[in-house]
């Protein structure tokens, strides 16, 4: 073979391998492209609160007098007393994980602070869930009448104060990872069955229970938070109290033996 022929030879393996390369790099950068178009996204974090629906509007809370007491109370903060103290009902109540609640957070600048007092951030940050109408099942784990308070007027006989309810999410679980639960003597008028007794019943004999109200944040109680309570989130006031029998949900009003 000639000179020329040899390198007319080695010349066309060069470009050959050339080619080869080529493809092989085309192809390799094609199946990437490919490969990143075809990948899902990874899922967002949901953010926290991610249970509760996204409600523009909220019921306005009803309140008016009761016994002579107004609906802001004779004292302390009138905003939260008037939120403690709507008697309205919702006609459709969300149903809310327990643990949804329990970990559902909270500017922390609010704390032991009057409504007032809060920035505008802190309370459109609160206002985002609070007012929920909203149920949550789970077990009573104690039920205390509390003494003179200011949103009712400082009563003291027992119509006028309110029933302080701890709802955990499982029999034995302890009142330090409870989410607190208000009886108030404002809807209460309207139930004669929700009594001390009937509560304390319900939780010797772990019945499990659906209770129903209002989404509403205590500021008045962080320094409880891991002791008596899970968090200053409450379900205040509430409305309907329904028990689990025979596969149905029962109210309580309509349960005999109970007062």
């Amino acid at each position: 073979m000639t000179r020329r022929k040899r390198y007319a030879f080695g010349r066309n393996q060069l470009d050959a391998r050339a080619i080869a390369a080529l493809v092989i790099l085309v192809a390799v950068i094609v199946g990437g492209i490919l490969y990143l178009r075809s990948r899902k996204p990874a899922p967002e974090p949901k953010p926290p609160g991610g249970a509760f629906p996204d409600l523009k509007e909220k019921p306005q809370p009803l309140v008016g007098t009761f016994k002579g007491c107004p609906g802001t109370g004779d004292g302390g903060d009138p905003e939260l007393n008037r939120l403690k103290n709507r008697i309205d009902e919702a006609q459709n109540y969300y149903p809310i994980p327990f643990d949804s609640v329990l970990q559902l957070e909270w500017p922390k600048s609010i704390e032991r602070k009057d409504r007032d007092a809060w920035s505008s951030a802190d309370t459109a940050a609160v206002k985002r869930y609070e007012g929920i109408p909203i149920s949550v099942e789970g077990y009573l784990a104690g039920t205390k009448q509390e003494g003179k308070e200011s949103c009712n007027c400082h009563g003291i006989d027992p119509e006028f104060v309110d029933y302080h309810v701890w709802l955990v999410k499982s029999p034995d679980d302890a009142k330090s990872s409870s989410i607190v639960v208000e009886v108030t003597p404002r809807v209460r008028a309207n139930h004669p069955a929700w009594t001390t007794k009937a509560l304390g019943q319900l939780n010797r004999t772990n019945q499990r229970v659906r209770i129903s109200g209002w989404l509403m944040l205590d500021p008045e109680h962080p320094n409880e938070v891991g002791k008596s309570r899970g968090t200053i989130w409450e379900i205040h006031p509430v409305t309907q109290i329904e028990v689990y029998q025979n596969g149905n949900w029962i109210k309580l009003d309509d349960l005999s033996g109970r007062d």
